[in-house]
Order: C-alpha cells, then sequence, then structure tokens
C-alpha cells in the first residue's frame, strides 16, 4: 500500500482549497447584501454544492485517522485474543457501508438524471450533479481504508490484510455488472416474515454493533440498510437521496465556521489574552484561580460554541496557572472539565445549531435560550470553587491594580468583541447564524494575523485542513441520522415510545424526569455527539406530543447531554483535561464529583422552571 502513500494530501488539498472558496463566496455574499445591496443569487446553492464535497471529503480524511466517533468501553473489557477478531468484523461492517455508499450514491446520480426540469436554477445545472461527489469520493474513501487496514493488521489490530477488501470489492462489483438483479438476493423478508417487528430486530443489531467498536454513524447506516432488506428493499434508493440531501442545509453549513473560529483562537494567541483578563478581573478572590478558569471559559464560549475546543484550548493555560497559585491537581483538572460544557449554553453554540437543525427549530431563538443557563451554571460552579477552596484554604492572587486590568483589558478587547459581533449581528437581523459563523472566522483571522500578529497564512490553512477533519465525524452522522430517520418515522417507534411514556407518566414534568435519567444514564456510555444524533429523533416527538416548547427541550437536553463528557466511562472532556493536563483521568474524574452537584442542581431547576430558558427568546424574539 505504500503507492497510496503519494496521494495523501489530495483531502487536504483539495478540501482545504475548496473550504476557502466557501469562506470566499460567503463573505463576498455578506459585503454585496450589506453594502451594496445587491446579493448574489447564486452563493447559497453554490457554497452548499461546494460544501458536500468538502464534508465528504472529511469523512475520507476521518477513515484514514481512524477518527470517528465509536464506543469501546465494551471491547477495551474483552480479552487481548479476542480483540483483532472484533476488530475485523468492524471492519468489514465499514467496508460494506462505504461499498454502499457507492453502490446507492451511483444510483441516486443516475436515478435523478432521467428526472426532467430537476434544476438547481442560480446555478443553470441539474440537481444530479449534487449527488456525484458521493460515488466519486467513496472511491477515496475505500482508498483510505486500505491503508488504515494495512497498519491495522501490520499492528496486529484485525485478521484481515488489506488485500482481501481487494478482492471483496471486486467481487462486489462484478456482481454489480454482470447480474444486474443480484439486489433480489437483498429481500431478506422473503425469508423472514417479521413485519412491523422487523425495527426492534434492527434496533438490536445496532446496538450489538456499535457496542462493538462500530462508528456510531456507520453502525446507523448499515442497521438502516438492513431494515429495508427486511421490509422493502425498493424503498432504500429513495431513502438514499437523504444520505446527500442532509448536507444540502444552509445553517448545517455553520458548523465548520465555528469550528475554525474555535481553531484560530487557540492559535492566533487570543486564548491566552482571555486568560490574562479573567485573571486580572476574578484572580484575587477566594477561590480566584478556579473562578478564573471558570470565567475564562465563559469568555471563550462566547466564540468557539464547543466544550472540547474550550477543553483543548484554555485547559493547559488553566492547569498551569491552577498548579502555580497552589492547587492540587484533582481540582484544577476538575474545574478545567466541568466549566467547559458552559460552550454549548453560551452562543454561539454547535450542539444548538445541531439540534436546531435536527428540530427544525429557530438556532436565533436556541442562541438566545441558552445564554441565562450558561450564566446560571457559571455562578453555581463559582459558589462550589468558593466552598472547596475556603475548605483546603487555597491561596488568593495579588489583587490586579486599575493600571493592570486596564492593561489586560485593552489586550483583550478584540477578542471580547466577538461575542458581541456574532450576538449582535443575529439579533439585528444584518446577518443569519451561518452568516454570523463566517464573519466570527473572518474576525478571528483578523486578530490573529493583523492585531495580535502571531496567526500566519500557513496556519489558517492548517486549520481548514483540521476543521474538514472534525466536520468529517459530524457529517457522517448526520448523514447516517438522517437515513436513520426515515425507518424511525416509517415504524412510528418515536410513538410507540410516547406511547410508553403515557402508560408511565401523564404530566410533561414526569416526561421531563425519565427523559432526564434516560440522558444521564446514556450519556454515560455514548459521546454527547452521537447522543445528539442517536436519541434526538426520537424523543423530539415525544415532547412535541406533550406540548414542551423545543426550544426549551433544546437547552435541557443539551446541557443534560453535557454532563455525559464529564462522566466515566466516555467522558470525553476527562480525557482531554488529562492529556492537556498530563495527569491521570481518574484524577480528573475525581476532581470533577464535587462540580457535578451544581450541574445537577442547574439541570433541576430549569427542568423545574422553564420559564428561565423561555423568557428571553419569547421577549426578544416572540
Amino acid at each position: 500500500m505504500k503507492f497510496l502513500n503519494k496521494f495523501n494530501k489530495i483531502e487536504e488539498w483539495l478540501g482545504g482549497t475548496l473550504f476557502l472558496a466557501i469562506f470566499a463566496i460567503m463573505l463576498a455574499q455578506i459585503i454585496s447584501r450589506q453594502v451594496f445591496n445587491a446579493p448574489f443569487v447564486w452563493s447559497t446553492e453554490l457554497s452548499l454544492y461546494l460544501f458536500v464535497v468538502v464534508a465528504l471529503l472529511g469523512i475520507s480524511m476521518a477513515i484514514r485517522q481512524q477518527q470517528h466517533v465509536y464506543i469501546d468501553f465494551v471491547t477495551n473489557l474483552l480479552p487481548d485474543k479476542a480483540k483483532p477478531v472484533v476488530n475485523s468484523f468492524v471492519q468489514l461492517i465499514i467496508f460494506l457501508c462505504i461499498f454502499l455508499f457507492f453502490y446507492l450514491g451511483q444510483h441516486t446520480f443516475f436515478s435523478s438524471a432521467t428526472v426532467a426540469n430537476d434544476q438547481i436554477v442560480s446555478l443553470g445545472i441539474h440537481r444530479k450533479w449534487m449527488y456525484l461527489p458521493l460515488p466519486v469520493i467513496s472511491v477515496l474513501m475505500f482508498v483510505r481504508f486500505l491503508q488504515a487496514q494495512s497498519e491495522n493488521y501490520k499492528d496486529g489490530k484485525t485478521l484481515l490484510p488489506a488485500w482481501t477488501y481487494i478482492v471483496f470489492a471486486g467481487i462486489l462489483l462484478g456482481i454489480l455488472l454482470f447480474e444486474p438483479q443480484w439486489y433480489k438476493a437483498l429481500r431478506l423478508y422473503k425469508y423472514f416474515r417479521l413485519g412491523h417487528e422487523a425495527v426492534y430486530v434492527v434496533l438490536l443489531v445496532w446496538l450489538v454493533i456499535m457496542f462493538l467498536g462500530t462508528p456510531v454513524g456507520w453502525a446507523l447506516f448499515i442497521a438502516t440498510v438492513l431494515y429495508f432488506a427486511m421490509t422493502r428493499w425498493s424503498i432504500v434508493y429513495a431513502a438514499s437521496s437523504k444520505l446527500t440531501d442532509s448536507l444540502n442545509s444552509f445553517p448545517l453549513l455553520s458548523v465548520p465556521f465555528f469550528i475554525l473560529t474555535g481553531i484560530l483562537m487557540n492559535t492566533g494567541g487570543i486564548t491566552m489574552r482571555i486568560f490574562d483578563f479573567a485573571k486580572a478581573l476574578l484572580g484575587h478572590y477566594r477561590g480566584g484561580m478556579g473562578n478564573v478558569n471558570i470565567g475564562a471559559s465563559l469568555i471563550f464560549s462566547g466564540m468557539s460554541g464547543s466544550a472540547l475546543a474550550d477543553a483543548g484550548g484554555l485547559g493547559q493555560l488553566e492547569i498551569k496557572a491552577m498548579r502555580d497559585a497552589g492547587y492540587d491537581d484533582e481540582i484544577s483538572g476538575g474545574i478545567t472539565a466541568a466549566s467547559c460544557i458552559i460552550g454549548p449554553l453560551v452562543p454561539p453554540s454547535i450542539a444548538m445549531i445541531i439540534y436546531g437543525v435536527i428540530a427544525n427549530e429557530s438556532i436565533a431563538k436556541l442562541f438566545v435560550a441558552g445564554f441565562v443557563p450558561g450564566v446560571l451554571l457559571t455562578i453555581a460552579l463559582m459558589v462550589m470553587n468558593y466552598y472547596i477552596a475556603k475548605k483546603r484554604n487555597y491561596p488568593c492572587s495579588p489583587k490586579a491594580s486599575l493600571q493592570e486590568r486596564c492593561a489586560a483589558f485593552k489586550k483583550a478587547i478584540w477578542a471580547l468583541l466577538t461575542p458581541i459581533l456574532i450576538i449582535g449581528g443575529i439579533f439585528s437581523g444584518v446577518f443569519t447564524p451561518t452568516e454570523a459563523a463566517v464573519i466570527a472566522a473572518t474576525y478571528a483571522i483578523f486578530i490573529g494575523m493583523f492585531v495580535y500578529k502571531e496567526l500566519t497564512w500557513q496556519m489558517l490553512f492548517k486549520g481548514c485542513v483540521e476543521t474538514i477533519s472534525i466536520t468529517g465525524v459530524t457529517v457522517l452522522m448526520v448523514m447516517a441520522v438522517t437515513f436513520f430517520g426515515d425507518m424511525i418515522a416509517r415504524e412510528r417507534v418515536a410513538m410507540r415510545i410516547a406511547e410508553l411514556f403515557i402508560s408511565i407518566a401523564d404530566t410533561k414534568i414526569m416526561v421531563l424526569i425519565m427523559i432526564n435519567a434516560l440522558l444521564l444514564f446514556l450519556g454515560m456510555f455514548i459521546d454527547a455527539l452521537a447522543l445528539q444524533f442517536l436519541v434526538l429523533p426520537m424523543l423530539i416527538p415525544i415532547a412535541i406530543h406533550f406540548g414542551i416548547d423545543l426550544v426549551f427541550f433544546g437547552v435541557m437536553t443539551t446541557l443534560n447531554m453535557m454532563v455525559g463528557i464529564l462522566t466515566p466511562p466516555m467522558g470525553m472532556a476527562l480525557f482531554v483535561v488529562a492529556r492537556v493536563g498530563n495527569m491521570p483521568v481518574s484524577t480528573v474524574t475525581k476532581g470533577v464529583l464535587p462540580f457535578l452537584v451544581p450541574i445537577f442542581g442547574t439541570l433541576v431547576l430549569i427542568t423545574i422552571f422553564p420559564e428561565i430558558i423561555t423568557f428571553v427568546p419569547n421577549l426578544l424574539l416572540g
């Protein structure tokens, strides 16, 4: 497989260039609309088309780096001899998924080509071209898969060498070319007449393969294919168009730009200045460095919208400063992990954007709704920090003089304007949340390059490549959960769960308690991002059935799922903080336990009094 290494940079150079092209198009559209009042009619469609290509390239990059989200706490318990066997099974599933991406993608492309007058009017091209990237880039995904398997086989992680997958692919392609009716063999409903019970078999299979280590996105996809095979195979062709259509979403386009903003904040010298400003304001109080940690997280949250970006970006600075001030490692790590969950609540929030896409809810309302709970959580964490600091007699930092505070504010002023720029622009109607993400990234580039002068063009392009890779992990789950949602809708799974809830509880508060308990339990085992895609499509219809406000529901479930990144065995924030702080995960876990009390208290408070969340968006946006 050494000859394939010559092409390792294809996704980076092509994806990075196309992402910068999207950036330029979106920025030009904002300027043209706001300054010259002459918006481009083609900009949105072209940006979305390029985004489909970039997102699929991101999936390919994640396959090569084996970064897709998966659940490994079960496989970690297996004996060493069993792990290669299980991993070989998982890799076969991924191989089959990639092949089906190619097969269904080319079928959708050619079938859509026969539909007359199906045009993307603004671009003047047939809509079929929107579906072409999936089968084409699936070939590149397969190449990256082979490279990853070559390394896995060499390291003893799998039993199958890479060439066996080439043989499998050749056999499947041969059948596809010479036996057009091959798919009849997939009509499993002829052999297993399960009717409506098929969905339960599929859900069971899905859970088994997912807990065996199959990445969440691929597990969702293959489970849905199995469902169609066990019911009506012909439906899979109509449903497969949703794989690409799910990415044709303007709000979803904001996700990579907010990710890029967070990356540029970390590399452009902005996080250091935010931390210094928070230290000048809060460092002299009891538990001052802990409050600085929490306060810096609140400020940074108004720029990146990501919990793990906060933990990884500010975490190293915060832990070092707390150690230097005499804090124990467990509290230093615990506060850093606990405070990072403020990010998904305070606007802008990537988690809220994803929820808005899934629930078809106003992202602007979700942004406003998360602000008050975010501030409440910040205060609650500071109260707990004060109590611990007083009990352990942690020292206070010297009080900064007015001159020192002014100097810190002057250095951080450009960074502090970012959330004002984003939120002010959205609520004044100057630009949409997606355009706000573009403006935020542009502003981060401006600050990093021309104000703080720590960001270079090379670092910018590298940041774009990293953004694409992270985005690929997200979009695979967006595609798969949309596909999976077709099965959920056809089998009325959400309504069946709702009927179960009704049989147990008949009030909103009881339903909310049950949903919170379910999410808290699942969050211990499933990554927060994966949990959003897995559970929300089934819970949102239940919320609608019981008349629960979807804006409130989005904020409540977001805070709930953030608890999951703080609880083992899947607590991603624990792992990130342990890595940047160079300390054991057990130390971080022990330190975060006291801070779960104010977090749970905030969750209980907003669950009982949803008006805390809905009051501000209803007042401002109606």
